[in-house]
């Protein structure tokens, strides 16, 4: 005898009396199709060109890094070092400022063409370049980006799902992502960032003191930040909110009690001094890094009103998105790191100022969409999004039809941005049994159909 019964929000067609049930990944199931075992071999192959394009990225690093002098890969570096020395040195407040904080860089490298590598973290960030600069420049370097990137592996790999970090080393993908190379390059903070908002993701749910003091964290860099408060309180996830605001109020008292009260006035005006010496002056070899809608506007010569209004009608937009799907998720479709996969999609288009090796923050959006679709199918649409977010990087420096391929990035930014709300927001799928396995209907919701 057939009966119907409804397990969760699936239903689903089972034999009376009822047999165990076993959900199997669509990867290991005979017959499930040649298509899903073409995607198996495929993300094999990309794992495996993944881990030598890293691997190889991290020999030729060696090899610049052992050339006489300071090289300039990895050259970001030298303005967090040196800073961190100016602090050391009871100098603090002379981060935010030009003249003697380019005499320390010039003494590092020595090179007189090598331009000043301004300073605008808040004096918090300023204690991490301190304890940096207890060391060597080149071991401080080194400790720099192999605990950061470190860091960011463990976040990405945490976001999986145990059953595809047991088996599957799918987030070996995101150590090959153009993205990490680049940040490497630059010697910045883009590790640091990610693997803030991918223990955010992992923690949420289960520990959301964490993951506040993650996204708070993520105050060293104010840009990053702008979108979280609303999304916060949007999902009310108000604990987390709390945290957050009192690790950023811990780490602004513990920097004053560092460096005293005068550290705050010269950081102030450091951020003025950003916006009208850096932001705003058309200045192509540095707008080139931008990968915002202000950056593009500006960078082909387009009046500052403009830029600024484009940027803000995108902001707003964005912002908008993220709140109306926080607010129509399904009911107990509730998921810390959905939320936060896409506040870190949102991040790119909610600030003028955010230059390419931010793109690495994208790996959390990615790594979240890319475990959901191996979970229970690719959505339309969603295999060349994936594909064009992880590539974007690439085409960044492509500087072909007058550095229109650039904007490449930003579509590809807000086509990761919307798979990952429609992802976030869709209703539970169908499945049908089988036998004795359960297998998911990702692309379609079909009504109850019996087999037997």
């Amino acid at each position: 005898m057939m009966r119907a019964e409804t397990i969760g929000q699936a239903r689903v067609s089972t034999i009376n009396p009822p047999s165990r049930v076993d959900i199997v990944s669509p990867f290991k199931v005979p017959g499930y199709g040649t298509g899903s075992r073409v995607e198996f071999y495929m993300l094999r192959m990309g794992e495996a060109l993944a881990l030598v394009a890293f691997l190889s990225f991290c020999v030729m690093w060696v090899q610049w890094q052992s050339a006489p002098g300071v090289p300039r890969i990895s050259g970001d570096f030298v303005s967090f070092w040196t800073a961190g020395q100016l602090a050391l040195e009871g100098h603090a407040a002379d981060a935010y400022q030009m003249v003697p904080h380019f005499l320390k860089q010039r003494a590092v490298h020595g090179d007189p063409d090598w331009p000043y590598l301004a300073f605008f973290y808040p004096p918090f960030f300023l204690l991490l370049c301190a304890g940096f600069a207890l060391l060597g420049y080149l071991p401080a370097l080194c400790l720099w980006l192999v605990t950061s990137c470190a860091c960011y592996a463990a976040a990405l790999r945490a976001l999986l799902p145990k059953g595809l970090r047991a088996g599957e080393p799918v987030w070996v993908l995101l150590l090959g992502y153009p993205a990490v190379m680049v940040n490497a390059g630059f010697g910045q903070n883009g590790f640091v960032s990610t693997a803030l908002l991918g223990g955010a993701a992992v923690w949420l749910d289960r520990r959301p003191v964490l993951a506040g003091m993650c996204l708070g964290g993520l105050a060293y860099k104010p840009q990053l930040g702008i979108i979280i408060p609303l999304a916060l309180a949007v999902a009310g996830r108000w604990r987390c909110f709390a945290v957050a605001g009192a690790t950023v109020l811990a780490m602004a008292a513990v920097a004053t009690l560092a460096f005293g009260a005068d550290i705050w006035p010269p950081f102030i005006a450091g951020m003025a001094e950003a916006r009208l010496n850096w932001l705003e002056p058309i200045n192509p070899p540095y707008l080139q890094f931008f990968i915002t809608v202000y950056g593009a506007v500006r960078l082909h010569g387009g009046p500052l009103v403009l830029a600024y209004a484009a940027q803000a009608v995108v902001s707003v937009a964005a912002a908008f998105m993220l709140v109306r799907a926080l607010l129509r998720r399904p009911p107990g479709a509730r998921s810390g790191r959905a939320e936060v996969a896409a506040i870190a999609a949102c991040v790119p288009f909610c600030s003028p100022f955010l230059l390419e090796y931010d793109l690495v923050i994208l790996a959390v959006p990615m790594a979240w969409l890319l475990s959901e679709a191996l979970r229970d199918g690719f959505r339309r649409g969603e295999r060349a999004t994936l594909l064009g977010a992880y590539l974007a990087p690439v085409l960044f420096k492509v500087t072909l039809f007058d550095n229109a391929m650039k904007l490449g990035v930003i579509a590809a930014a807000a086509m990761l941005f919307a798979a990952v709300l429609r992802r976030m927001t869709e209703k539970p799928q169908n499945v049908t049994v089988r036998g004795s396995r359960v297998i998911a209907n990702p692309l379609t919701a079909l009504p109850l159909r019996r087999e037997g």
